[in-house]
Protein backbone atom coordinates (compact mmCIF):
# COMPACT_ATOMS: atom_id res chain seq x y z
CA UNK A 1 0.00 0.00 0.00
CA UNK A 2 1.40 2.95 -0.98
CA UNK A 3 1.30 6.20 1.99
CA UNK A 4 -1.16 8.15 -0.51
CA UNK A 5 -3.29 4.96 -0.41
CA UNK A 6 -3.00 4.40 3.03
CA UNK A 7 -3.61 7.87 3.76
CA UNK A 8 -6.91 7.80 2.12
CA UNK A 9 -7.82 4.38 3.42
CA UNK A 10 -7.16 6.00 7.06
CA UNK A 11 -9.16 8.88 6.37
CA UNK A 12 -12.04 6.90 5.30
CA UNK A 13 -12.46 4.77 8.42
CA UNK A 14 -15.57 5.76 10.47
CA UNK A 15 -15.19 5.61 14.16
CA UNK A 16 -13.27 2.32 15.35
CA UNK A 17 -11.72 -0.93 13.14
CA UNK A 18 -11.42 -3.97 15.30
CA UNK A 19 -8.22 -5.41 14.62
CA UNK A 20 -7.69 -8.83 15.63
CA UNK A 21 -10.75 -9.24 17.80
CA UNK A 22 -8.85 -7.20 20.49
CA UNK A 23 -6.88 -3.95 19.07
CA UNK A 24 -9.19 -0.94 18.41
CA UNK A 25 -7.15 1.37 15.28
CA UNK A 26 -8.94 4.74 15.50
CA UNK A 27 -9.05 7.67 13.34
CA UNK A 28 -5.84 10.08 12.89
CA UNK A 29 -5.49 12.85 15.49
CA UNK A 30 -5.53 15.31 12.82
CA UNK A 31 -8.50 14.09 11.00
CA UNK A 32 -9.33 17.85 10.07
CA UNK A 33 -6.53 19.50 10.68
CA UNK A 34 -3.80 17.92 8.89
CA UNK A 35 -2.16 20.76 8.27
CA UNK A 36 -0.99 20.79 11.90
CA UNK A 37 1.56 18.36 12.35
CA UNK A 38 4.48 18.30 10.01
CA UNK A 39 6.56 15.58 10.23
CA UNK A 40 5.18 14.41 13.58
CA UNK A 41 7.62 12.66 15.98
CA UNK A 42 6.36 11.68 19.35
CA UNK A 43 2.84 11.84 21.07
CA UNK A 44 3.32 12.31 24.68
CA UNK A 45 -0.03 12.03 27.43
CA UNK A 46 -0.53 14.47 30.10
CA UNK A 47 -3.31 12.74 32.46
CA UNK A 48 -3.41 15.96 34.68
CA UNK A 49 -4.61 18.03 31.72
CA UNK A 50 -6.17 14.96 29.83
CA UNK A 51 -4.30 16.18 26.84
CA UNK A 52 -1.83 14.98 23.89
CA UNK A 53 1.41 17.13 23.54
CA UNK A 54 2.67 16.22 20.02
CA UNK A 55 6.18 17.46 18.17
CA UNK A 56 6.32 18.40 15.05
CA UNK A 57 10.08 18.49 13.50
CA UNK A 58 8.72 21.08 10.77
CA UNK A 59 9.23 21.45 7.01
CA UNK A 60 9.11 17.79 6.52
CA UNK A 61 11.99 15.17 7.80
CA UNK A 62 14.27 18.08 8.84
CA UNK A 63 17.28 18.27 11.35
CA UNK A 64 18.07 21.92 10.46
CA UNK A 65 18.61 24.20 13.12
CA UNK A 66 15.94 26.03 11.61
CA UNK A 67 13.79 27.59 14.12
CA UNK A 68 11.00 25.90 12.59
CA UNK A 69 9.83 23.37 14.67
CA UNK A 70 6.23 23.27 17.24
CA UNK A 71 4.35 21.25 19.89
CA UNK A 72 0.80 20.98 19.36
CA UNK A 73 -2.17 19.88 21.99
CA UNK A 74 -5.09 17.92 21.67
CA UNK A 75 -7.84 16.21 23.86
CA UNK A 76 -7.73 12.70 24.67
CA UNK A 77 -9.44 11.96 21.20
CA UNK A 78 -7.49 13.96 19.56
CA UNK A 79 -9.64 17.30 18.85
CA UNK A 80 -7.01 20.01 18.18
CA UNK A 81 -6.97 22.35 21.38
CA UNK A 82 -4.39 24.25 20.13
CA UNK A 83 -2.04 23.65 16.82
CA UNK A 84 1.08 25.44 17.81
CA UNK A 85 0.91 25.38 21.70
CA UNK A 86 4.51 26.39 22.22
CA UNK A 87 8.02 26.54 20.02
CA UNK A 88 6.68 28.24 16.34
CA UNK A 89 7.35 31.46 17.85
CA UNK A 90 9.94 30.62 20.35
CA UNK A 91 12.59 29.18 17.71
CA UNK A 92 12.41 25.42 18.05
CA UNK A 93 13.99 23.78 15.62
CA UNK A 94 12.81 20.13 15.35
CA UNK A 95 11.41 18.95 18.44
CA UNK A 96 11.02 15.08 18.58
CA UNK A 97 11.31 12.92 21.73
CA UNK A 98 9.68 14.43 24.97
CA UNK A 99 9.01 13.52 28.97
CA UNK A 100 6.35 14.63 31.07
CA UNK A 101 5.73 15.53 34.63
CA UNK A 102 2.89 16.77 35.98
CA UNK A 103 4.18 20.27 35.78
CA UNK A 104 6.87 20.36 33.20
CA UNK A 105 7.46 18.99 29.69
CA UNK A 106 10.61 18.22 28.96
CA UNK A 107 11.27 18.55 24.93
CA UNK A 108 14.27 17.13 22.55
CA UNK A 109 15.35 19.41 19.81
CA UNK A 110 19.00 19.77 18.17
CA UNK A 111 20.83 21.62 20.80
CA UNK A 112 19.38 20.25 24.14
CA UNK A 113 16.81 19.85 26.01
CA UNK A 114 13.62 22.48 26.64
CA UNK A 115 11.50 22.95 29.87
CA UNK A 116 8.20 24.12 29.23
CA UNK A 117 6.49 25.04 31.80
CA UNK A 118 2.50 22.92 31.15
CA UNK A 119 0.07 25.30 32.87
CA UNK A 120 1.79 28.81 31.39
CA UNK A 121 2.56 27.39 28.26
CA UNK A 122 5.73 28.49 27.80
CA UNK A 123 9.70 27.28 27.35
CA UNK A 124 11.27 28.32 31.15
CA UNK A 125 14.82 26.98 30.35
CA UNK A 126 16.62 25.35 28.18
CA UNK A 127 19.53 22.83 28.92
CA UNK A 128 22.52 22.28 26.11
CA UNK A 129 24.01 18.96 24.97
CA UNK A 130 27.60 20.74 24.43
CA UNK A 131 28.97 18.30 21.20
CA UNK A 132 25.59 16.70 20.66
CA UNK A 133 25.27 15.86 16.84
CA UNK A 134 21.40 14.22 16.81
CA UNK A 135 19.62 14.94 20.17
CA UNK A 136 16.72 12.43 19.56
CA UNK A 137 14.63 10.91 22.21
CA UNK A 138 14.28 11.35 26.70
CA UNK A 139 13.51 9.63 29.34
CA UNK A 140 13.33 9.84 33.15
CA UNK A 141 14.60 7.94 36.17
CA UNK A 142 12.70 8.04 39.34
CA UNK A 143 14.76 10.23 41.04
CA UNK A 144 14.09 12.81 38.11
CA UNK A 145 17.39 12.52 36.30
CA UNK A 146 16.84 12.84 32.23
CA UNK A 147 18.79 10.81 30.08
CA UNK A 148 19.06 11.71 26.11
CA UNK A 149 19.89 9.75 23.52
CA UNK A 150 22.61 11.22 20.51
CA UNK A 151 21.57 8.79 17.21
CA UNK A 152 24.85 10.16 15.55
CA UNK A 153 27.15 10.66 18.62
CA UNK A 154 26.52 6.59 19.39
CA UNK A 155 26.37 8.25 22.86
CA UNK A 156 23.70 8.92 25.65
CA UNK A 157 24.00 12.23 28.18
CA UNK A 158 22.83 12.20 31.54
CA UNK A 159 20.91 15.71 32.99
CA UNK A 160 21.21 15.43 36.98
CA UNK A 161 18.23 16.47 38.69
CA UNK A 162 20.22 18.85 40.84
CA UNK A 163 21.92 20.67 38.00
CA UNK A 164 20.47 19.85 34.57
CA UNK A 165 24.17 20.46 33.50
CA UNK A 166 24.59 17.53 30.13
CA UNK A 167 27.59 15.05 30.95
CA UNK A 168 28.26 11.90 28.51
CA UNK A 169 26.76 8.99 30.53
CA UNK A 170 27.62 6.67 28.38
CA UNK A 171 29.52 6.26 24.42
CA UNK A 172 29.88 3.33 22.54
CA UNK A 173 29.28 1.78 19.15
CA UNK A 174 27.01 -1.11 21.47
CA UNK A 175 24.40 1.99 21.71
CA UNK A 176 24.14 0.99 17.81
CA UNK A 177 22.68 4.26 17.08
CA UNK A 178 20.42 4.67 19.86
CA UNK A 179 16.99 6.09 19.17
CA UNK A 180 14.19 5.78 21.52
CA UNK A 181 14.26 5.74 25.66
CA UNK A 182 12.26 4.46 28.05
CA UNK A 183 13.46 4.15 31.60
CA UNK A 184 11.96 0.63 33.30
CA UNK A 185 13.02 0.22 37.13
CA UNK A 186 16.26 0.30 37.09
CA UNK A 187 16.88 -0.41 33.35
CA UNK A 188 17.02 2.64 30.55
CA UNK A 189 15.83 0.63 27.54
CA UNK A 190 16.79 1.54 23.94
CA UNK A 191 15.63 0.84 20.77
CA UNK A 192 18.19 1.11 19.00
CA UNK A 193 18.31 1.94 14.38
CA UNK A 194 21.40 -0.20 13.91
CA UNK A 195 24.49 0.24 13.51
CA UNK A 196 24.94 2.79 10.36
CA UNK A 197 26.45 2.11 6.87
CA UNK A 198 25.58 5.28 5.50
CA UNK A 199 24.39 8.29 7.75
CA UNK A 200 23.40 10.21 4.64
CA UNK A 201 20.84 7.18 3.40
CA UNK A 202 20.64 6.18 7.61
CA UNK A 203 21.34 2.42 5.90
CA UNK A 204 22.33 -0.24 8.45
CA UNK A 205 24.81 -3.19 8.32
CA UNK A 206 22.07 -4.97 10.57
CA UNK A 207 19.17 -3.96 12.18
CA UNK A 208 19.14 -2.75 15.86
CA UNK A 209 18.31 -4.65 19.13
CA UNK A 210 16.23 -3.87 22.13
CA UNK A 211 18.35 -3.06 24.69
CA UNK A 212 18.81 -3.00 28.41
CA UNK A 213 21.37 -0.71 30.09
CA UNK A 214 22.19 -1.45 34.11
CA UNK A 215 21.49 2.42 35.16
CA UNK A 216 24.10 1.61 37.97
CA UNK A 217 27.15 -0.35 36.22
CA UNK A 218 26.10 0.45 32.80
CA UNK A 219 25.90 -2.95 31.78
CA UNK A 220 24.32 -3.30 28.35
CA UNK A 221 22.40 -6.47 28.12
CA UNK A 222 20.56 -7.49 24.75
CA UNK A 223 16.75 -8.41 25.22
CA UNK A 224 15.75 -9.30 21.39
CA UNK A 225 18.14 -8.86 18.78
CA UNK A 226 17.82 -7.94 15.44
CA UNK A 227 14.20 -6.56 15.92
CA UNK A 228 14.71 -3.33 13.62
CA UNK A 229 15.30 -0.19 12.67
CA UNK A 230 13.36 0.90 15.70
CA UNK A 231 12.62 4.25 16.15
CA UNK A 232 10.12 4.78 19.59
CA UNK A 233 9.67 2.66 22.58
CA UNK A 234 6.79 2.84 25.77
CA UNK A 235 5.49 0.23 27.82
CA UNK A 236 1.90 -0.69 28.67
CA UNK A 237 1.60 -3.42 31.64
CA UNK A 238 3.97 -5.84 30.92
CA UNK A 239 4.59 -4.97 27.31
CA UNK A 240 7.03 -2.64 25.44
CA UNK A 241 5.58 -0.92 22.18
CA UNK A 242 8.05 -0.30 19.79
CA UNK A 243 8.30 1.76 16.08
CA UNK A 244 10.02 0.11 13.02
CA UNK A 245 10.58 3.44 11.19
CA UNK A 246 11.76 1.89 8.11
CA UNK A 247 9.80 -1.45 8.25
CA UNK A 248 6.36 0.41 9.00
CA UNK A 249 5.38 -2.02 12.05
CA UNK A 250 4.01 -1.24 15.70
CA UNK A 251 5.80 -3.92 17.59
CA UNK A 252 4.97 -5.60 20.94
CA UNK A 253 7.47 -7.41 23.10
CA UNK A 254 6.62 -8.94 26.43
CA UNK A 255 8.91 -7.36 28.79
CA UNK A 256 9.25 -10.42 31.00
CA UNK A 257 9.24 -13.60 28.16
CA UNK A 258 10.89 -10.99 25.38
CA UNK A 259 8.18 -12.55 23.13
CA UNK A 260 7.58 -10.54 19.90
CA UNK A 261 4.41 -9.65 18.22
CA UNK A 262 4.22 -7.43 15.34
CA UNK A 263 0.84 -5.34 16.21
CA UNK A 264 0.22 -3.52 12.96
CA UNK A 265 2.02 -3.71 9.52
CA UNK A 266 1.86 -1.40 6.49
CA UNK A 267 2.23 1.89 8.07
CA UNK A 268 4.06 5.10 6.81
CA UNK A 269 7.58 5.32 8.97
CA UNK A 270 5.84 5.16 12.70
CA UNK A 271 8.25 7.60 15.31
CA UNK A 272 7.46 7.56 19.08
CA UNK A 273 4.86 5.97 20.82
CA UNK A 274 3.07 7.37 23.84
CA UNK A 275 0.85 5.49 26.08
CA UNK A 276 -2.48 7.24 27.99
CA UNK A 277 -2.51 4.36 31.09
CA UNK A 278 -6.22 5.57 32.34
CA UNK A 279 -7.41 5.56 28.59
CA UNK A 280 -5.98 2.10 27.26
CA UNK A 281 -4.84 4.41 24.57
CA UNK A 282 -1.30 4.29 22.96
CA UNK A 283 -0.79 6.93 20.32
CA UNK A 284 1.92 7.03 17.88
CA UNK A 285 2.11 9.85 15.00
CA UNK A 286 3.58 8.96 11.15
CA UNK A 287 6.02 10.82 9.51
CA UNK A 288 4.67 9.42 6.07
CA UNK A 289 1.16 10.66 6.69
CA UNK A 290 1.80 13.53 8.57
CA UNK A 291 -0.87 12.10 10.91
CA UNK A 292 -0.53 10.86 14.34
CA UNK A 293 -2.94 7.05 14.96
CA UNK A 294 -4.26 5.82 18.09
CA UNK A 295 -4.80 1.97 19.13
CA UNK A 296 -6.82 1.21 22.25
CA UNK A 297 -5.27 -1.87 23.98
CA UNK A 298 -7.79 -3.19 25.69
CA UNK A 299 -5.95 -3.02 29.21
CA UNK A 300 -6.39 0.50 30.57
Amino acid sequence: MTDNMLKKTIKAMAGLLTLGGTLLFTAPLSAEDDQVFDAPDQAMWHAPSQTWFVSSLGGGISLDRDGYGWVSRTDAKGKILDPFWVGKHEGMHAPSGMIVTDDFLYVCDRDGVHKVDIAAGKIVDFFPTPGGEFINDIAMDAAGNLYVSDFFGNRIYRLPAETRKAEIWLETDALQTPDGLLVDGDKLIVAAWGPLSDRATFATSKLGDLLSIDLKSKKITTLVPTLGNLEGITKAGDHYYITDWAAGKLIEVNASTKAVRVLISGLSHPTDPGFAEELGVLAFPQHGTNQVLQVNLGHP
